[in-house]
């Protein structure tokens, strides 16, 4: 069978480009600035567990037994201004209802630009979230983000499994975590 090469810039076919992209993270002290490509964010209960969230199992989830609470965790698709690259964006609830807040100056949530940066050195300090009042660079309008339910289940597909095992009990946990 002969190989399928194609000219131009599109994606190569069998490609469907939904995986082509990262997860950003803040870093400190430089900013990343963000443009907003979804329309409305996805959303999961999660637990932060082995340095990562890990999405709760509803009844019968043994994070939950184990007596480690949950958060609620907002998920959008983004496309950061340096590199172009197109990601995921995964805010707690708090800044979430921020952004909400300004989409109303924005008139929706697509095409709104923030920036993130992190209050210090320590990856788990302060996250900051700013909203940019500079005019989303151009190229932003044709992006089209990931499937954000299908992008979070790949991720929760290889997480979960490593990050259930050994799940002490409520009594240990809270020891480990106090």
């Amino acid at each position: 069978m002969p190989h399928k090469i194609e000219t131009g810039f599109g994606l190569p076919p069998g490609n469907d480009g939904w995986t082509d992209w990262t997860w950003f993270h803040a870093r400190y002290p430089s900013e990343t600035r963000l443009t907003i490509l979804c329309e409305a964010p996805v959303n999961y209960s999660g637990h932060f567990r082995k340095g990562r969230m890990v999405p709760c199992l509803g009844e019968g989830c043994p994070l939950c037994e184990s007596g480690l609470g949950n958060q609620a965790r907002y998920v959008f698709s983004v496309v950061e201004w340096e590199s172009r690259r197109v990601g995921l964006l995964e805010l707690g609830r708090g800044h979430a209802l921020q952004i909400q807040d300004w989409m109303a100056s924005n008139g929706g949530l697509r095409g709104m630009s923030v920036s993130i940066v992190r209050a210090s050195a320590k990856k788990q300090s302060a996250l900051e979230v700013k909203l940019l009042d500079e005019e989303a660079p151009l190229y932003f309008k044709h992006l089209q983000g990931p499937d954000l339910a299908r992008a979070l289940k790949s991720t929760f597909d290889r997480s979960v499994r490593s990050s259930l095992e050994a799940v002490p009990s409520g009594e240990e946990e809270r020891r480990r975590t106090a």
